[in-house]
Order: C-alpha cells, then structure tokens, then sequence
C-alpha cells in the first residue's frame, strides 16, 4: 500500500459580527511507497510491473474567504475560494517512468510531468516539420538548434499536467422575492495534451480523420511561414508526440447562474401552499480559455495508468444546459 504522513494546519476567523470570514488552511502530504507502472527488461514478455517505488510530497494552502456585503432588503453575499498547491516526485530510484504518451514520472518534477520532444514548427524551404534538438553543447548551454529528425531530437520538461492555482467566487443577491447566483471557477497553471489531435489535426497526413480548419493553413511552396507542415500521406510528418499538441489549459468558466421568484407568501398561502419559486438555472454557460481543443476540463479515460494526466482524446466537451422549474412547498 501507498502510505502518506500528512500535516495539516487551519486557521478560522470572522469579523464583523460575523459578516466578514476567512478559513486558511495549510497542508503538506509526504507519500512514500509509490503503486506505479515501471518499466522493466521486455526479455521478460512484459512492458512494465507495478510495484510500491517512489516518494512524492504535496504541499499547498487553500483560502475561502465569505462576506455579507449587504444585509437589508436587498442582500449580496460573497464566497471566494482559492487553493495553490506544490507537488515534486523525491524519489523513483533514478529512473524515468512512462506511458504511450508525454506522461512521465521524473525526479525533481511534478508526478505526470510532460516530457518529450519539443517542437519547432515548420521548414519554410520544404515544408518539413522541425523539432529543436536540446542537446548540451561542450561548454554546457543548450543547443537550440533544428532537426527534421525526430529521434534526434532530446526529450525535455514540458509542462505540468497539474494545475498550479484553482478558485472559484460565486455571488448571491437578492431583492424583493428575487434571487440571482452566479458561480465561476477556473484554473491556471497546466498544460493539456490534445492526442486527438495527432489524428484530428496532422496536416491530413494519417488519412483516416477529418481535419481541424486550422490545417488549413498548411506549407504548400517555398517560403511560406507557417506552424502546420506539408501534408504527406501516412508519413508523420509532425504528427509524433511532442509540443506541437500542448496547450496551455488555464480557463474560467461561468460554471452555473440561477435566477429565480419566490411569490409573496400572502398570496400563495391562499391556495394552502407555504412557497412557490419560479426559476431559471444555466449550467457552463460560456469559458474564456486558450486552449485549442474542445474542453480543458476534460480528461481521457483510455488510459489504465495513474499518471496519466491532463490527456485529451476526443473527450466530449461538458454540455450547455438551460432548465426551467418550479419549486413548490406544501
């Protein structure tokens, strides 16, 4: 079993006959015997064993700020929250440990750490797809040089997986038996790995899926600037896995809003009825992100590995969702 000695420190205060509170909390997680997939010798007939190696820690704090800001007839209520968190691999004996993608476990990087070629965009001479080859050079800088050669190309740190900071803030008001929340939430930080994309959005190389309109812009002659290579069927022309499909995955999202009535009790008591609310709620109403794909709050499922994180693959995008009601209490 993986094991996890945990301290935790909290903080409660409130101000204000209690309009204004904060809760800090501060956490540090030290895990030892780590269940992962690590690669072993293929002479056995496997690819990987799981086996209890490696140490990580977690360490961050998290803050929910809550205030009262108007208390008469007209109210509006304030929850912030945010949460920064640290994580670090310690230890897995030296080894890099991975999976068919750009996951990896590193010592010294977060667990999933993306790990792997970086890409250069494209030859504007031939079209062909470029990738820096991040070697050492004798007096120890980084050679920042090109190659059309993917396997000469030195497997670097990407990007975390994991996002840095998440939060959220939702505002409630209300007024004369109306009543309006609004709730945001969002992250910053990660990267997100779109391998659909290596299908989806690969310069028509792989001949099997329909194309992203970004391919659009693809090299066709000589001279032409641009990030998408030479289309060239069933040849991986840019489509291994590197860079090119990391997307930054910060987003904020307008994650539900409600609107509703509650009828004056004078009249609903007529009809034996203690309350009637009409109401509105929306859910994932509209995002504000950079990231490239469809939804960067999604994550693959195709995966058995645990380190398989910030993974896109054709993931479904989280619905739109506008509903009508009505509550009533007898």
């Amino acid at each position: 079993w993986e094991s996890t000695a945990q301290l935790d420190l909290g903080l409660d205060v409130a101000f204000f006959n209690n309009r204004l509170s904060a809760e800090f909390d501060y956490y540090d997680k030290q895990t030892h015997n780590l269940l992962l997939n690590v690669n072993i010798p293929g002479t056995t007939g496997f690819g990987t064993q799981t086996q209890n190696l490696g140490k990580l820690y977690n360490k961050g704090i998290e803050v929910v700020l809550s205030s009262d800001n108007f208390v008469g007839k007209f109210k509006w209520t304030t929850s912030v929250n945010f949460a920064w968190n640290v994580n670090k691999v310690t230890f897995v004996n030296g080894q890099i440990i991975g999976t068919s993608n750009l996951n990896r476990v590193i010592e010294g990087q977060p667990i999933g750490v993306f790990y792997g070629p970086e890409y250069a965009g494209v030859n504007p001479a031939n079209g062909d797809a470029l990738y820096y080859l991040n070697t050492k050079n004798a007096d120890g800088t980084l050679n920042r040089g090109t190659t059309k050669d993917y396997d000469a190309a030195q497997d670097v740190v990407l990007g975390n997986p994991t996002p840095k900071y998440t939060g959220g803030i939702t505002n409630t008001f209300s007024y004369s038996g109306f009543d309006l929340s609004l709730s945001f939430q969002g992250v910053y930080g990660n990267k997100i790995f779109n391998s659909a994309g290596q299908y989806m959005s690969s310069n028509a190389s792989n001949g099997y899926d329909n194309q992203t309109i970004d391919q659009l812009s693809y090299w066709t002659k000589p001279g032409d600037i641009t990030n998408v290579p030479e289309p060239r069927l069933f040849d991986p022309n840019g489509t291994n896995n590197s860079s090119r499909y990391l997307s930054n995955g910060s987003y904020l999202r307008l994650k539900t809003a409600s609107l509703g009535y509650t009828l004056p009790k004078a009249l609903v008591s007529k009809w034996n009825i203690e309350k009637v609310r009409v109401f509105v709620n929306g859910f994932n109403l509209f995002k504000i992100t950079p990231y490239k794909g469809w939804d960067p709050e999604v994550n693959a499922d195709f995966s058995a590995s645990n380190i398989s994180l910030g993974n896109d693959f054709y993931s479904a995008p989280q619905p739109r969702t506008i509903t009508f009601g009505v509550n009533i209490g007898l």
